[in-house]
């Protein structure tokens, strides 16, 4: 309908409803229709039906397609933790010739023994050794304190020292006692007993199923000394021997002076020793020895001869390396490896830079497997 023609009969009934008076009423919801139908019946034109084609193509491919549930991502692999010991694994931690720590960098001595104390659960770390050369200068008390704070930060847990030719003289040995004397270790439940006031001692730990024994000679050692170390070992026949002295290797893994008087003198001779640790001079390296004990022709037991003397490493004496060595009696081995807390790195000498250096020695020496020698043995 046009919309003149409407307004016209709207018009018309509008003046209906003042000319006659008694139908003012019905007029009136007349009118009220009128205006409403109209826009009632007006339909807003909607969208296309979907089958409607659209201008530049199928109006379905438009429709946004239906939504997927995202697979869930893989989670990461994790990392083995080459410090954490496993079920029935336990380790034995070493130093040696932290002389320049002492000396000139003792946080970084102090940062190694710290590392062993808070992972000492991480590495289920029952004993800690140190073979000689706590300090530089026997003279200078800033170092004694320097290594005095550092071996106490260990806390609770089992250690062992012994004076190196930096700690000690032939005439003087009065520093050294006075700091790492037997008055210090004496009434810990590990220690053993004493030789001329912890120039040698012995020290007794029990870890997974092996009893040891750590036999611990300095540096100035005599025929005296020699007696302690064998006495001791045969005490205890049913201990498993460890050996710790100062100088035994030298550099190239031969023999020195004194290592041969007790290579001659006690490792031959003492059947229950299977190990032997010394520093002093540089590299690492584990060098087993086969013992004939009862002279027949053959190998009766394997003595675990290791160096590990960190000192010339790096510029600041030593880069903070040391020796863990995990015990794992179900697979009957021993894992041996370096660790620098400082760097959080398992060797130092894998670059062609640190190769170049003074002293340097062969990285295949900083970690290996050794089967457990007292095992192979049946003890």
């Amino acid at each position: 309908m046009a919309t003149g023609a409407m307004d016209g009969r709207l018009h018309k009934r509008i003046e209906m409803c003042y000319t006659v008076p008694m139908k003012r009423t019905v007029c009136l919801l007349t009118i009220l229709l009128a205006l409403l139908l109209p826009a009632g019946c007006h339909r807003t034109p909607g969208p296309a039906p979907a089958d409607t084609a659209s201008p530049g193509g199928d109006a379905v491919s438009l429709l946004p397609l239906p939504s997927e549930t995202p697979l869930p991502l893989a989670p990461p692999t994790p990392t083995p933790d080459p410090l954490l010991a496993g079920d029935g694994v336990y380790t034995i931690g070493w130093l040696s010739d932290t002389q320049h720590y002492s000396r000139r960098y003792p946080a970084i001595f102090l940062e190694q023994t710290r590392f062993l104390s808070q992972n000492a659960e991480r590495l289920n770390l029952v004993y800690v050794a140190h073979t000689g050369d706590l300090v530089h200068n026997r003279d200078e008390e800033a170092q004694w304190r320097a290594a005095d704070e550092a071996m106490r930060a260990l806390g609770t847990i089992p250690y062992g020292v012994l004076p190196g030719n930096h700690d000690v003289s032939d005439e003087d040995h009065s520093a050294y006692s006075h700091w790492f004397g037997a008055a210090r270790m004496e009434g810990e439940p590990w220690y053993g007993g004493s030789y001329e006031d912890n120039c040698g001692h012995f020290d007794l730990i029990d870890a997974g199923n092996t009893k040891y024994l750590f036999v611990y000679l300095g540096y100035n050692m005599d025929e005296s000394g020699i007696r302690f170390v064998n006495e001791t070992l045969a005490a205890h026949p049913d201990r498993v021997g460890v050996l710790l002295v100062h100088s035994y290797f030298d550099s190239d893994c031969t023999l020195t002076d004194q290592g041969q008087l007790l290579y001659d003198s006690v490792v031959l001779r003492n059947p229950n020793l299977y190990m032997v640790l010394c520093g002093h001079r540089y590299n690492s390296r584990c060098i087993p020895a086969a013992v004939d004990d009862d002279g027949d022709g053959a190998a009766d037991r394997t003595v675990l001869q290791m160096i590990c003397n960190y000192q010339a490493a790096g510029f600041v004496g030593g880069d903070g390396y040391l020796r863990l060595m995990q015990v794992d009696e179900a697979a009957g081995e021993i894992r041996f490896y370096n660790y620098s807390p400082l760097h959080d790195d398992f060797v130092y000498y894998d670059t062609e830079e640190h190769r170049s250096e003074n002293h340097a020695f062969d990285p295949d020496g900083e970690q290996g497997v050794v089967p457990i020698p007292w095992m192979a043995a049946g003890s």
